[in-house]
């Protein structure tokens, strides 16, 4: 299969498709998304939709940027994402560019989607409080 991404079209292996069994918010219709990075730049990926290549999201693993960032799944989320280890999976989180007064990029840390990396499947938890606070300084 071939679709067309940002990065140009990319020949697509169904077995590296991530089956979203609830949808994503807003998108609860689509399922099906592959994961596409600038070549060499393995840092900000683009979750972009299998059935409709328009939708596409930024998202970043805050691992990378050090932050320390950790939710609670419910049995009905850990069976929706056919967990039997945890350390299978990836927690990420959406980017979206800030409005007119604030040009920086804002991470999106009460919708994370979390990835089964070994069974493929993913889910997006709906968090209404995080705890702690998060500091990210560039330098």
């Amino acid at each position: 299969m071939q679709i067309n991404t940002r990065f140009g079209a990319q020949e697509v292996d169904p077995a590296s498709i991530i089956n979203f069994p609830l949808g994503l918010a807003g998108f609860e219709h689509l399922h099906e998304f592959k994961l596409f990075h600038e070549e060499g730049k393995p840092t900000v990926f683009f979750l972009q939709s299998v059935q409709d290549p328009d939708v596409q999201f930024p998202v970043v693993n805050p691992d990378a940027y050090q932050v320390s960032y950790e939710c609670v799944l419910s049995d009905d989320e850990a069976a929706t994402l056919q967990l039997d280890d945890p350390a299978d999976i990836a927690v990420l989180v959406t980017l979206a560019q800030g409005g007119d007064r604030d040009h920086g990029v804002h991470a999106n840390f009460m919708g994370p989607i979390l990835l089964n990396t070994g069974k493929r499947v993913g889910l997006q938890k709906h968090l209404n409080q995080v705890s702690g606070s998060v500091v990210i300084r560039a330098e």
